[in-house]
């Protein structure tokens, strides 16, 4: 994936589709591109389960991101319905691969059970939380803590 976008007035420029994984227990992810406060963001909400095939899609579109000069992304797992935790560190180092070369990477919209399994993987101390991507959008100007509430 290689994106070139023009914002206008803070909408969304550029919206994307990618299947991350197929089968019963598929993952997809929708991505949309936007302008705020002059840093390009990247909203990425999950849907599906998450699997090893789709965390080595999602570490490839991460990389794709940063080289396109996404600052930011929010990726948005409300729609999540599992993730394995055996590929979670796996995950934990593209966002930290992505924080050093290209910005940030914020979770978003977490549920109890998807924690648990964080947790359980042992990488939720690394992790930058945000309980919901549309609180974080609706303020551009917060810093996004690395434990949320939720």
């Amino acid at each position: 994936m290689v994106a070139h976008f023009d914002t206008h007035g803070g909408r969304v420029a550029l919206a994307l589709n990618v299947e991350l994984s197929q089968g019963r227990h598929g993952a997809c992810a929708r991505i949309e591109l936007h302008d705020r406060a002059g840093a390009r963001l990247a909203l990425v909400r999950l849907r599906g389960w998450i699997d090893q095939h789709a965390v080595d899609e999602l570490t490839h579109t991460l990389d794709e991101l940063g080289a396109c000069g996404i600052e930011h992304v929010l990726l948005d797992c409300a729609q999540v319905r599992h993730i394995d935790y055996r590929h979670v560190p796996v995950l934990m180092r593209a966002f930290e691969r992505y924080e050093t070369r290209a910005g940030g990477v914020v979770v978003c919209g977490l549920s109890h059970y998807l924690r648990d399994l964080i947790r359980l993987s042992g990488c939720e101390p690394r992790l930058r939380c945000w309980p919901s991507a549309a609180e974080l959008l609706a303020d551009a100007g917060c810093e996004p803590s690395r434990e949320c509430a939720s």
